[in-house]
């Protein structure tokens, strides 16, 4: 693989992780209501369940679950429900970020892990993504195989995480400063509602 194709190969990753979607979302509304330590957490967590998904895709497997229409809608489904899950749930607790370590408290760092991990390894699109798009550099190489397609969605899933990190302390930082009924909206009901929206989205889109 040349130079210019592994520039494009991260301009590709950085643009698909800046998009607006489930887990800028759910980054987001963990960072704001529980603090950076927390919202890295997930961050964590939504790696480990895209690469699963790197799996899957340089093993075949996704290739079988995108031809099973069955398999594919019921983990949209699945997905789906829990967006809405931890939207009511952000909703429903009152969450202030009065320390670093937020994170300790509430099941500790664990749960926000388990959640990101859940949002992104039940979101089959991520499966569909890389359908798409490992093969499009695996062309350039002269003896593609299942660790070569590994390293290169772990560009993915390295400049996932450069980002949703980034992310993770700008919206603590601007949680931990807002006050009042500011801080309510930040913390609970914008990203709680986001969270509900893009869950019923994906519910109601055709599989």
């Amino acid at each position: 693989m040349s130079i210019d194709q592994f520039v494009l190969l991260i301009a590709a990753c950085l643009a698909v992780n800046l998009s607006p979607g489930p887990s800028v979302a759910l980054v987001g509304s963990i960072s704001a209501a529980r603090g950076f330590r927390a919202g890295l957490c997930a961050v964590f967590g939504m790696t480990a369940g895209a690469f699963l998904h790197v799996l899957l895709a340089a093993s075949g497997l996704a290739a079988l679950l995108a031809a099973s229409p069955l398999a594919f809608t019921t983990i949209q489904y699945l997905g789906a429900a829990y967006l809405v899950y931890l939207g009511i749930d952000l909703l429903r607790h009152r969450t202030a970020v009065t320390e670093p370590d937020a994170s300790s408290t509430d099941g500790g760092s664990w749960r926000f892990f388990r959640r990101g991990l859940l949002v992104d390894a039940l979101n089959p699109k991520i499966a569909l993504f890389f359908l798409a798009f490992i093969p499009q550099f695996l062309h350039s190489i002269d003896q593609p195989g299942f660790l070569l397609s590994v390293m290169l969605g772990s560009v993915f899933l390295v400049t996932g995480a450069l980002v949703n990190g980034s992310l993770a302390w700008l919206v603590a930082v601007g949680s931990r400063r807002s006050r009042g009924a500011m801080a309510a909206w930040l913390q609970r009901w914008i990203p709680g509602s986001v969270l509900i929206f893009l869950g019923l989205s994906l519910l109601w889109r055709e599989g």
